[in-house]
C-alpha cells in the first residue's frame, strides 16, 4: 500500500485514554540504554491495572493535534525522511502554568501544579534522549507559574496559545519551545493536547490540566515539536492485509482507508494512560533516531530471506528488518513487539508479535495489522496489531512475509517474493509388498521456475496408519531427459524415493516442489497396505477370588493372531484400581483352550489366564488387549473389559473363652477353648492360630481349625456349621505362659483377621515323688541267694500313677548297679494314710553271690509332666 499518495489528512486527535482491552497503568521506571547511557522510563510505564472508560468530551469530531505548514507534494513520491541529519541539540523549552481570565489562581494551581508539568517534561526528555541515543535534550530554559493571561477557557486553543506567546512576546525559533498548561480536563476541542510549529524543530504545546494521560501525550506533543506526525492504521472493511493506490485518489479497494491514531503500538499513535510504546521503525528511520542501525536494509527481495528480529524496544542494531517488495517497489518494516523497555506493559497478548508498517505522507506511519476491519478496535484500541507465530503477511503485490516463531527475545521471518511457481509431477505413489517385506515407492520429477537448470528439492510428507505426518526432503537430481525435452529446460529434475513399512493401514502421502517463490502442491494420494485381520479374542469372566491366601481379580480369556494362528501371542492387562490408577500386566495366551480351537478352526494354545492382587475395596476395571505377532496385522484388539467391584466383609469374630493348666499327666498342658467365625463365609469352620509365649519369652504358634460342635454359638450368632475350638498346648516348664488367639478369614475380600483374645495362665511345679526303702534282707536258698528290698513311694503330682523305682546295689567289691522297678505292688496302709488310691508298693529280689557288706539305696522317679525331680527313698546295708 503506497500511502505516500494519499491526499486525505490525518484528522484525529491525541484525545483519550478509552477502555484499554490490554489495560495499562503505572508503575516504577524501568531502566533502558539510551546512546550507551541509562535513561529511566518514567514512572508509570510498566504497571498493569484495570483502566475505566472514559466518556468522549468531544461534541464536534475528531480533530487533529498537529497544526504545521504541509510538506511539499513531492515528498510523497518515495521512501523519504523528513531531516538531512540525525536530530540534535538542546530544545530549550519554556514550562508555563497559565491562569485564564475566567479561572482563579487557586483552581489553576490546583489543577495545574508546576512541580507535576516538569516531572512530565523531565518524563518526555528521557524518552527522546532514548530516541535520538542522547542527541536531543529536552531542557527547562525557565518556567512561570500562574502567568496571567487575557485569554479565556471559552476560546479555541489556537486563540489561547497566540495570546499568550503574545503577552510572553516568545516566538518560535530553531530548538525552542514553549508548554503551556491549563485548566480543564480536555482542551475545548476535546483533545488532550495541542502543537503548533513553524515546521522548525520545536513549537507552542497547549497542555489540559494534569491526569494520568498528561506524561504519555507531552511527550506524543514532543513527537511532533520534533517532526513527527502520527501512527495510523489501515482499515478495510473487506478486512485486506494490504491495498494498492487507486488509479486516481485513495486506495483500489473502496472499503479501505486510513485510520488516524490507529496505532495503539506506537506513542505518536492513540495515547494510553501511563504508558508511552516506542514509536514504529517506519516513524524511527523517517526521523534519522537511534544510532542508524538499527533496522537492517534487506533491499528488494529476489528470493526467500530468512530474518531474526529481537524487541524493537530493546538495543542493539539489527533488531528490526525493511524490504522492498520486487513489485511494486513499496518499503516494509518489521519490528518485534515484546514486553521490554518501553514496551513491558503494552506488548501483551495479540499485540506481542511482529509488527509491520509502512511510512506515509505528512511525516506519518501506516501500521498493517492481522485484523484490519473496524471490529478489531474496542473504540480507539485494538489488541491484536502485531502478527503471531503461523501467520501470513501477505503485501498487494504478492511477496509473503510468514511468521515463524515468535518470543519475548527473539521472532523469526521469512520473506517470498512472488515468482514464477515451482513445476513437477509425482507419476508413481505405490506399496508394493513381498512376503514379510513392503515399501512405499514414490517417484516422479520437479524443477524451480526461477532456476530451470538446477536440481530442486521436494518435500514428501508420508502419515502412517494414525499417526502424523513426517517430512522428508529429496533431490530432485535424477536424469530424466524425456522431462528436458518436454519442458525444454536442462539438467536433472528426476526423483525416487522408498520407504519401508512396518504396518499394515493406509497411508497419506503428499508431495511438494520447492521453488524460489514458495512451493507448488504436487498431489496427495492414500494408499493402503493389506494385511491379516487383527487379533481375535475375549475376556470371557473377571472374578475374585483367593489364591494361595491372596484376594485376586482373575482375568480368564484367549486371544489369537489370525496372521499367525498358531503361535501364543502377548495379552496385555490394563488394571484400573478404585483411586483411578491404572497399572499393565503381561502375559502370553498360552493355555489350552480346546474350546476356542474347535470354533476359531485352529491349532495351539491360546487361553489365557492371569491373578492380580487387590488390596482395596472398590471398582476394579480391567481392559484385555490381544497384541499382533504377524508383520502386518491390522493392529491389536480390545478383546474387552470388565468391572469387579469387591466389597469387604467384616473380621472374623470370636472369643478366647478359657485356659486351663493340666500337671497331672505325663505331658503337662494348657487347654485353650473358644470359638470362632467369618462374617463372610459364616458355615464355614476358619482356621485358628494360638500363639503361646513361654515364661522365657520363647513364642511358639499352632494352627488348628474351629471345627467342633457349638450349639449355643450358632444359636447366639444366628449362624450354621462347627466353629468351636479346644486345643490342649504341651508345656515343660513351670512358669507364666501367655496365650493369643487369633481367628483367620477366609471370605475373599476379608477387612482382615481377628484377635479373639489373650489369657496368661501360671503352670506350677508338682512337689518330687515321696517313699521309703523300709526293709532290705538276705534271703537264703538252695537255687542261691538274694537281696529282698521292700518299700512304697508316690508322685504327689499324680497320685493314680506307678512310680518307676530305681535300686542302686553296691557290693562287697565296691562295685555298684542299677535296676530299674515299678512301685506297683498294693499297698494299703499307704493309700489309707495318704487318702490316695492305686498300687505305690514295691518288693526288690537282687541275686547275689559274694560274701561280704552290700549297700542297696532306692529312688523314687517322677512322673507328673510339671514334678519337680526324683526322690532317693534311702539306702539300707545287708550282709551276706
Amino acid at each position: 500500500m503506497r500511502k505516500l499518495n494519499i491526499a486525505a489528512a490525518v484528522i484525529a486527535a491525541a484525545m483519550l485514554a478509552a477502555s484499554l482491552p490490554q489495560a495499562a497503568a503505572a508503575a516504577a521506571p524501568i531502566a533502558v540504554q539510551a546512546g550507551g547511557a541509562s535513561a529511566a522510563v518514567p514512572a508509570g510505564s510498566a504497571r498493569a491495572v484495570a483502566v475505566p472508560a472514559v466518556t468522549d468530551p468531544s461534541p464536534q469530531g475528531q480533530v487533529d493535534d498537529f497544526v504545521r505548514p504541509e510538506p511539499p507534494a513531492n515528498r510523497a513520491k518515495s521512501e523519504y525522511t523528513y531531516v538531512s541529519a540525525p536530530l540534535a541539540g538542546t530544545l530549550k523549552t519554556t514550562l508555563v502554568t497559565v491562569q485564564l481570565a475566567d479561572k482563579s489562581a487557586a483552581a489553576t494551581d490546583a489543577a495545574v501544579p508546576m512541580a507535576a508539568a516538569k516531572a512530565s517534561l523531565s518524563a518526555a526528555n528521557r524518552y527522546w534522549a532514548h530516541a535520538t541515543s542522547g542527541r536531543v535534550d529536552i531542557a527547562l530554559s525557565s518556567s512561570r507559574l500562574l502567568h496571567k493571561s487575557a485569554a479565556k477557557s471559552t476560546q479555541s486553543p489556537s486563540q489561547i496559545v497566540d495570546i499568550v506567546s503574545a503577552e510572553l512576546g516568545w516566538t518560535q525559533r530553531a530548538y525552542t519551545a514553549l508548554v503551556l498548561f491549563i485548566p480543564g480536563s480536555y482542551l475545548s476541542n476535546g483533545t488532550a493536547g495541542m502543537t503548533y510549529s513553524n515546521g522548525t524543530t520545536g513549537g507552542r504545546i497547549l497542555m489540559p490540566q494534569n491526569s494520568r494521560l498528561t506524561t504519555p501525550v507531552l511527550t506524543h506533543e514532543f513527537g511532533h515539536a520534533l517532526g513527527m506526525d502520527h501512527a495510523n492504521s489501515l482499515l478495510c472493511g473487506s478486512g485486506a492485509m494490504d491495498v494498492a493506490s487507486g488509479p486516481y485518489a485513495g486506495f483500489a479497494d473502496p472499503t479501505c482507508s486510513i485510520k488516524p491514531y490507529g496505532d495503539n503500538l506506537d506513542l505518536m499513535g492513540i495515547s494510553h494512560w501511563d504508558v508511552m510504546p516506542e514509536i514504529s521503525a517506519s516513524l524511527w528511520e523517517m526521523g534519522r533516531f537511534g544510532n542508524g542501525n538499527e533496522i537492517t536494509n534487506l533491499g528488494t527481495v529476489s528470493g526467500p530471506r530468512r530474518v531474526t528480529l529481537t524487541p524493537w524496544a530493546g538495543d542493539g542494531a539489527n533488531r528490526a528488518a525493511k524490504f522492498t517488495d520486487p513489485k511494486s517497489g513499496e518499503v516494509y518494516y518489521l519490528e518485534l513487539r515484546a514486553p521490554v523497555g518501553y514496551d513491558a506493559v503494552i506488548a501483551q497478548a495479540g499485540n506481542r508479535g511482529v509488527k509491520i508498517t509502512q511510512q506515509g505522507g505528512g511525516n506519518s506511519s501506516i501500521l498493517l495489522p492481522p485484523d484490519t476491519r473496524g471490529t478489531a478496535f474496542n473504540g480507539y484500541y485494538s489488541n491484536t496489531q502485531a502478527w503471531q507465530a503461523g501467520q501470513t503477511f501477505t503485501t498487494h503485490a504478492g511477496t509473503k512475509v510468514s511468521i515463524d516463531s515468535v518470543s519475548n527475545t527473539a521472532a523469526t521471518v521469512t520473506i517470498r517474493p512472488p515468482g514464477a511457481p515451482a513445476v513437477g509431477y509425482v507419476e508413481s505413489m505405490a506399496i508394493n509388498r513381498s512376503g514379510t517385506k513392503a515399501s512405499l515407492d514414490v517417484s516422479g520429477w520437479a524443477y524451480d521456475s526461477a532456476k530451470p537448470s538446477q536440481s530442486s528439492t521436494v518435500h514428501i510428507y508420508v502419515t502412517p496408519p494414525g499417526g502424523t505426518a513426517t517430512g522428508y526432503a529429496v533431490t530432485a537430481n535424477q536424469p530424466r531427459a524425456d522431462v528436458n525435452k518436454i519442458m525444454q529446460v536442462t539438467g536433472n529434475h528426476g526423483f525416487t524415493r522408498s520407504f519401508n513399512l512396518t504396518a499394515a493401514g493406509t497411508y497419506k502421502v503428499c508431495v511438494y516442489a520447492l521453488g524460489s517463490s514458495e512451493p507448488t502442491d504436487l498431489g496427495c494420494k492414500s494408499l493402503t497396505l493389506a494385511g491379516s485381520a487383527a487379533t481375535a479374542g475375549y475376556l470371557d469372566s473377571l472374578t475374585l477370588t483367593r489364591a494361595s491366601g491372596v484376594t485376586v481379580l482373575r482375568a480368564v480369556g484367549w486371544s489369537y493372531d489370525p496372521g499367525t494362528p498358531t503361535a501364543s501371542i502377548p495379552v496385555h492387562l490394563y488394571v484400573t484400581d478404585p483411586a483411578g490408577k491404572t497399572t499393565t500386566t503381561a502375559i502370553t495366551a498360552n493355555k489350552s483352550r480346546a474350546d476356542v480351537n474347535k470354533v476359531m478352526a485352529v491349532t495351539g494354545n491360546h487361553g489365557f489366564s492371569a491373578d492380580i492382587p487387590v488390596t482395596t475395596s472398590g471398582q476394579y476395571k480391567v481392559c484385555a488387549y490381544g497384541l499382533a505377532v504377524s508383520a502386518f496385522s491390522q493392529g491389536n484388539s480390545l478383546l474387552g473389559c470388565k468391572t469387579v467391584t469387591p466389597r469387604a466383609t467384616p473380621a472374623p469374630a470370636g472369643f478366647l473363652e478359657s485356659t486351663v493348666v493340666k500337671t497331672d499327666a505325663p505331658t503337662a498342658t494348657i487347654t485353650a477353648t473358644g470359638w470362632t467365625f467369618d462374617p463372610g463365609t459364616p458355615s464355614a469352620s476358619i482356621p485358628v492360630h494360638l500363639y503361646v509365649t513361654d515364661p522365657k519369652g520363647v513364642t511358639k504358634s499352632f494352627a488348628y481349625t474351629a471345627n467342633q460342635s457349638r450349639a449355643d454359638v450358632n444359636r447366639v450368632m444366628g449362624t450354621t456349621g462347627d466353629h468351636g475350638y479346644r486345643v490342649a498346648l504341651p508345656v515343660t516348664i513351670p512358669g507364666d505362659y501367655k496365650i493369643c488367639a487369633y481367628g483367620l478369614a477366609v471370605s475373599v475380600f476379608p477387612l482382615g483377621n481377628s484377635l479373639l483374645g489373650c489369657s496368661t495362665a501360671r503352670v506350677a511345679a508338682t512337689p518330687a515323688p515321696i517313699g521309703y526303702i523300709e526293709s532290705l534282707k538276705v534271703q537264703l536258698g538252695g537255687t542261691g541267694s538274694a537281696l529282698v528290698a521292700s518299700g512304697w513311694s508316690i508322685d504327689p503330682g499324680m497320685t493314680r500313677a506307678n512310680v518307676p523305682i530305681h535300686l542302686y546295689v553296691t557290693s562287697p567289691d565296691g562295685k555298684t548297679a542299677g535296676t530299674a522297678y515299678v512301685a506297683n505292688r498294693y499297698r494299703a496302709d499307704v493309700n489309707r494314710v495318704f487318702q490316695i488310691s492305686g498300687n505305690h508298693g514295691y518288693r526288690i529280689v537282687v541275686p547275689v553271690s559274694k560274701r561280704g557288706v552290700y549297700t542297696v539305696c532306692a529312688w523314687g522317679l517322677g512322673v507328673a509332666g510339671m514334678s519337680s525331680g526324683n526322690t532317693q527313698l534311702g539306702c539300707l546295708k545287708a550282709t551276706y
